[in-house]
C-alpha cells in the first residue's frame, strides 16, 4: 500500500512474525530495543517528527494523518492498546529527541510523553500452562516468538497486555505468586531467574493452597496432634504406619493432589503464626523449603524437625537418599518459625531424634564444617534442660562413638536398626 505521509517512518521488522504493514517505508531489523534503533537512525530523518512502529502491529493507516497540536509538538506521542502504555507505535519530535538523546537510559525517560489509547491489533501469543514441577521444561520445549504466556494450570485468564520493546527484553509477571508470566525467548534456560530484567504488576487471582500431609510412624502423640491439625486446617491428610522413611515420604507425596505439600510430623506443636499459606517461588527451579523449628532442650532454632514444603516430583525422584532425605534434593531455608519440636516426649524419641541429628552434624563438621554447624553440634552435645534431656545427652555420646567407630553411617537412617541399637544398650 502506498500512502503519502507527512512525516518520515521507521518500521521495525521483527523476525518470524508476519508483517502487518505493507507501506513502502524505511525498514530496519529489530536489535536490542527501540531506543538503540532510534539513536542509530535519527540522523537520517528529514522531517520535524517521525513515526516508529513495529511490523507486527496492525492499525488503520489513517493514524499517519495525525498532526500534533502546537502545544503538543515537543511531546513524544505513544499509541497503545490494553494495559501496557509503552506501546509499539510512536510519533517522536526529532529536535527534542536529539537534545535529550545522550541522557536517555530508557525511552520512558523522555521528558514529555503523551499516551493515546487507540485500537491496535497484536498477534496472538502462545499460552503454556505449567505445573510447579516443570516450568522450565515446559518453557524450553516450546517455540516462543517473541514472547509466550506462562500460566499456572489452575488459572485461565490473562491480562490484556502485549509487551513493548522500549528496553532490553524482560519477564513480565503478575500477582503475588507470579502465576501469570509473559516470557521472551532465551535458548535453553536453566531457570527463569536467568533473565536480567523482571518486573511484577499487581493482579488478583485465587492462589491454590498446598496440601498438608501429616506423617507418623510410632509417635505416642500422633493421634492427638493430627486431631489438632485437622481442626485448624481441614485439608490435612494423615500418612501413617509406613515402614521406612523413604517409603513414608513417597506415600505422602502420592497422597498429595498439589505439586507441593507441607510435611508435618507428630512431634510438632505448630505455632499460631504459621498458617500453611507459603507459596514456592515460581521463578526458581523446584526445590524443598525448610522452615524453622524451636528445640525445647537446647534452645536452638533452625530447620531440624521443622515443617517442610516438599516438591512432590523431587520427593518421588529421591530413591536413594543420603543421611537426610530432604537435603538429598535441591532445597532452600525459609527463616519463618513453624513449630516447637517436642521430640523429647519419651526417652526413646528423645534418643532417636538426637542420635540421628548429631550423626548428621558430625558428618557435616567433618566433611564441610561451618561456624553454624560447629555451634549446633556443640549445643546438642551439652546437657540441656527439660523433659528427657538426659536421653539427648546419652544420644550425643552414643552418636560420637558410632561415627568414630567408622561404622556404616547410613545405618542411622534405618529406624528399625536404631530401635535395635537402643534396646540392646538400654533395654
Amino acid at each position: 500500500m502506498d500512502k503519502t505521509m507527512a512525516f518520515d517512518c521507521i518500521k521495525v521488522k521483527f523476525p518470524n512474525l508476519e508483517d502487518q504493514n505493507k507501506w513502502h517505508t524505511d525498514e530496519i531489523p529489530f536489535i536490542k530495543n527501540y531506543l538503540e534503533i532510534i539513536k542509530n537512525r535519527i540522523h537520517d530523518i528529514k522531517t520535524s517528527h517521525f513515526w516508529v512502529f513495529a511490523s507486527f502491529v496492525e492499525f488503520d493507516d489513517s493514524l499517519f494523518d495525525y498532526i500534533p497540536e502546537q502545544f503538543e509538538k515537543d511531546q513524544m506521542h505513544v499509541f497503545y492498546s490494553g494495559a501496557n502504555k509503552e506501546g509499539n507505535v510512536f510519533l517522536i519530535p526529532k529536535q527534542k529527541f536529539l537534545e535529550q538523546m545522550d541522557e536517555l537510559k530508557f525511552l520512558r525517560d523522555f521528558r514529555d510523553i503523551n499516551y493515546h489509547e487507540i485500537k491496535l491489533k497484536y498477534p496472538n501469543l502462545k499460552k503454556i500452562y505449567f505445573s510447579l514441577n516443570n516450568i522450565v521444561e515446559d518453557y524450553n520445549k516450546n517455540k516462543i516468538i517473541p514472547y509466550a504466556w506462562l500460566i499456572n494450570k489452575d488459572l485461565k485468564e490473562t491480562p490484556n497486555f502485549f509487551p513493548s520493546f522500549w528496553e532490553d527484553t524482560k519477564i513480565y509477571t503478575w500477582g503475588k505468586t507470579n502465576d501469570i508470566m509473559l516470557v521472551p525467548y532465551l535458548n535453553k534456560i536453566k531457570q527463569l531467574y536467568d533473565y536480567r530484567y523482571i518486573t511484577n504488576t499487581t493482579f488478583t487471582y485465587e492462589v491454590k493452597l498446598m496440601d498438608i500431609i501429616f506423617i507418623s510412624y510410632d509417635e505416642p502423640s500422633a493421634e492427638q496432634r493430627f486431631k489438632l491439625l485437622k481442626e485448624k486446617f481441614p485439608r490435612a491428610k494423615w500418612c501413617k504406619d509406613v515402614k521406612g522413611q523413604t517409603q513414608a515420604y513417597h506415600t505422602a507425596a502420592l497422597m498429595s493432589e498439589t505439586d507441593y505439600f507441607f510435611a508435618v510430623f507428630p512431634k510438632l506443636e505448630i505455632v499460631d503464626s504459621f498458617r500453611f499459606d507459603f507459596q514456592p517461588d515460581r521463578l526458581k527451579n523446584p526445590c524443598h523449603y525448610i522452615f524453622n523449628c524451636q528445640n525445647p532442650v537446647n534452645g536452638l532454632e533452625y530447620g531440624h524437625g521443622a515443617v517442610l514444603l516438599y516438591n512432590k516430583r523431587l520427593v518421588l525422584e529421591t530413591q536413594d537418599p543420603g543421611l537426610d532425605f530432604t537435603l538429598s534434593a535441591p532445597h532452600e531455608w525459609v527463616p519463618i518459625l513453624s513449630a516447637i519440636n517436642h521430640f523429647n516426649e519419651s526417652p526413646w524419641l528423645a534418643w532417636r531424634t538426637a542420635f540421628r541429628e548429631i550423626v548428621k552434624l558430625m558428618v557435616q563438621c567433618r566433611d564441610n564444617p561451618t561456624v553454624e554447624s560447629k555451634y549446633r553440634l556443640k549445643k546438642w552435645c551439652e546437657l540441656g534442660t527439660g523433659k528427657n534431656s538426659e536421653w539427648v545427652y546419652c544420644a550425643a555420646q552414643d552418636a560420637k562413638d558410632f561415627v568414630d567407630s567408622n561404622s556404616d553411617i547410613m545405618l542411622s537412617y534405618d529406624f528399625q536398626w536404631l530401635k535395635n541399637y537402643y534396646e540392646q544398650k538400654y533395654g
